[in-house]
């Protein structure tokens, strides 16, 4: 029996998009609107604030052995999101929620992972009382008598870093079989810009633009009615597949509409998902909430439109497009405010002791290039969906594995690793991301410059399939100033640098020899060996760059095969070029931009996201602002050891790997009551806290 366990969260964050997940069985964060510095819920890029969902959560629907028609949920449509022990939180949580990790430098780092962040928790249907507290368990009338094993799969490889994968292991432990089940994902697809939105309540719902796409079973939305500046990105939910234990063979079986041929050749109801829409408020019939199990199990079960009601078929298409057209631009009208369902089934049967294996991936996209700015958000075209495509097809082909034609069966020639069973998850790998430091020296002539060092990680790497170690060189990744403003510095950072292997027909055979050193570099409380340096250039002060190192397999020219790259996440880190700490009396503090004029480049478009820089200070000091008559306006106190950016500017525009150089702090020109300063003269004074030194200096503010 398993012990009891208590209501956890946990943040996916491996690749480039950020999902909490529950060991309740639902997904996201209902509160992220109004919680835009708290953990993500579905958001995509990473620290773009861009988000995807609002809640997220499995539905089983079956017949019981009773005749019972029964429907068990994990999140309903709730206005404030989960809330314990409440009507539509069916589940509770049965274990911890645990990381596991493929990354041999990972502290998590097992053989038995999966991908490089595995959260693994179980949550049942049998529970009384929640564990932990004393409330009630809603609805114990509809139990199924079930347990479910969750694991999350993510991976930082650029292919796979736009998707979370989900794989539910339902376990019926119950005396009798459940038939015609149901499994489905009911999901809240909310897409904004939560940093620059000002819509709130209501509004910020029903800007939704929702669809379906039947050749990759996955449902999806887009903002489609938003105003705020923003990149236009899809959030979907896709279904992968499932496997289901056949009771008259006694052996697994592959479910999913693409091998619906082979079930009825054997007189079974062939694999069928039946996307569903309802509003989140009004409606009527199949727009309406479905409120008891009966009708859920009847949403999950039958297609809207049906097309057992249609003469035709071209009637029911004429239906069917009409219907999705809708669902594609309410959200231009601000009535999108769409609940969604995606269920697969039916399952024949599930007997007691069996498990029924489905998974589902959360996967996002950017819309390309010609569909950014404001024309772009309605638009919604398969060359709109290209990327989108794209991401689903490689979280498909992650899941898949060896199973290279989709059928569930392992094949003449899929057994890539001779095993002789079908593996899932199975993918060729770039080598692993080098591990990178980021260091703020001086040169020669005493100018601050940023020095990026990294290790020979990637040079151990094997692939996965083949077994060679083909590393074959380095990539260096910078953005400009100003790309922090899209957000999405990340994808805006562009190669500056690139260094390989000589003697092949791979890169560019310039060798290492650039930024190789003759020894390895060590540095305080870092056992890490770093083997390379390179000094960024042209770097201005007070700017937020992104930097990243990748590492790049061979690839196979005679195959057409191009060189795979590791994660440009996975070591991406923001730097503030700038001065570090100084010692006493070495160098003069001062204030850049002087005059500072509203708005500064870098300023964002409120008066809460300015950003003014003090430099040249000691490791601790106190800055002390004044009017010219001596009126003190702001206190501020700088420790470099500790000092991140402690103002909105760095909350809205950058991520917490974020560097600072030690010997500069921003102020956002807010008094100490958080009103604006007017435009004059002002005075500032620096005090080292440790040697009591006090430097004076002056600013202008011009409005």
């Amino acid at each position: 029996m398993r012990a009891q366990a208590l209501y956890e969260e946990a943040v996916v964050d491996i690749g480039n998009v950020g999902v909490t997940v529950t060991n309740a069985g639902f997904f996201g964060k209902a509160n992220v609107r109004n919680n835009p510095t708290g953990p993500p819920s579905f958001e995509f890029p990473l620290n773009s604030g861009i988000e995807h969902l609002f809640e997220s959560g499995l539905w089983i629907g079956a017949i019981r052995s009773d005749g019972v028609v029964t429907v068990r949920t994990t999140a309903i449509t709730a206005g404030g999101g989960y809330s314990p022990g409440s009507a539509g939180y069916e589940t509770a949580q049965a274990s911890s929620i645990f990381s596991r990790s493929s990354l041999p430098t990972s502290d998590a780092f097992t053989r038995q992972a999966v991908s490089h962040l595995d959260l693994v928790s179980a949550f049942e249907d049998t529970s009384a009382v929640l564990p932990g507290t004393s409330l009630q368990m809603p609805d114990p009338g509809g139990r199924l008598g079930m347990t479910v094993d969750v694991s999350s799969y993510a991976w930082n490889f650029p292919f796979t870093e736009s998707f979370v994968i989900l794989n539910f292991d339902i376990v019926n432990i119950s005396p009798a079989a459940w038939d015609s089940v149901y499994v489905g994902m009911f999901h809240d697809l909310v897409v904004r810009n939560i940093n620059t939105t000002t819509d709130t309540g209501g509004n910020f719902f029903n800007k939704g633009g929702l669809g379906y796409i039947d050749s990759l079973t996955t449902s999806y939305a887009f903002n489609a009615g938003g105003t705020e500046e923003t990149l236009n990105t899809y959030g979907s939910i896709a279904i992968l597949g499932a496997e289901w234990r056949d009771p008259s063979t006694g052996q697994k079986r592959f479910f999913h509409p693409a091998v619906a041929d082979d079930y009825i050749a054997d007189g079974l109801t062939p694999p069928t998902i039946n996307p569903r829409w309802w509003l989140f408020g009004g409606g009527t019939d199949d727009f309406s909430r479905p409120a008891t199990d009966e009708e859920r199990y009847r949403r999950m079960a039958t297609p809207f439109p049906n097309p057992a009601q249609f003469a035709t078929d071209a009637e029911y298409q004429t239906e069917r497009d009409a219907w999705y057209e809708r669902l594609r631009t309410d959200g231009t009208r601000s009535v999108g405010n769409w609940i969604g369902l995606t269920p697969m089934g039916p399952f024949p049967s599930v007997a007691p002791g069996d498990t029924l294996q489905v998974t589902f991936a959360l996967v996002a996209a950017q819309k390309p290039e010609e569909f950014q700015g404001q024309a772009g958000k309605p638009v919604d075209t398969a060359e709109a969906q290209s990327l989108l495509a794209n991401n689903i097809g490689w979280a498909r082909r992650t899941y898949a594995g060896e199973d290279n034609n989709f059928n569930g069966q392992l094949d003449p020639g899929e057994d890539v690793n001779g095993n002789g069973v079908m593996d899932r998850y199975l993918i060729p790998e770039p080598p692993a991301a080098p591990g990178v430091r980021v260091e703020f020296e001086r040169d020669s002539d005493g100018e601050s410059v940023v020095a990026l060092y990294w290790d020979r990680a990637s040079e151990r790497s094997r692939d996965p399939v083949t077994g060679e170690q083909d590393f074959e060189g380095y990539r260096v990744y910078r953005s400009n100033p100003g790309d922090d403003r899209s957000g999405n510095i990340l994808d805006a950072a562009t190669l500056i640098a690139q260094y390989d292997r000589v003697g092949n027909r791979t890169g560019f055979n310039n060798g290492f020899a650039e930024v190789e050193l003759n020894q390895a570099r060590f540095f305080d409380a870092d056992t890490t060996a770093y083997w390379y340096r390179f000094e960024a250039p042209d770097l201005k002060r007070g700017w937020q760059y992104l930097f990243t190192v990748t590492a790049i397999d061979e690839g196979d020219p005679d195959a057409g095969l191009e060189s795979f790259e590791s994660s440009r996440v996975q070591n991406a880190v923001r730097v503030f070029p700038g001065t570090p700490a100084v010692e006493e009396g070495s160098l003069e503090v001062g204030v850049y931009p002087n005059p500072y004029r509203v708005n500064a480049a870098w300023d964002g478009g409120t008066s809460r996201t300015r950003k003014l820089n003090f430099y040249n200070l000691p490791n601790r000091a106190e800055i002390r602002v004044y009017t010219l008559a001596g009126e003190i306006v702001k206190e501020l106190d700088h420790e470099s050891e500790s000092y991140r950016g402690d103002t909105r500017w760095y909350d809205d525009f950058s991520a917490d790997n974020r560097i600072q150089s030690g010997g500069e702090h921003s102020w956002d020109l807010l008094s100490e009551n958080g009103l604006s300063l007017a435009g004059g003269l002002y005075l500032f004074t620096v005090r080292d806290k440790d040697s009591g030194r006090v430097q004076r200096g002056k600013f202008v503010i011009i409005k």
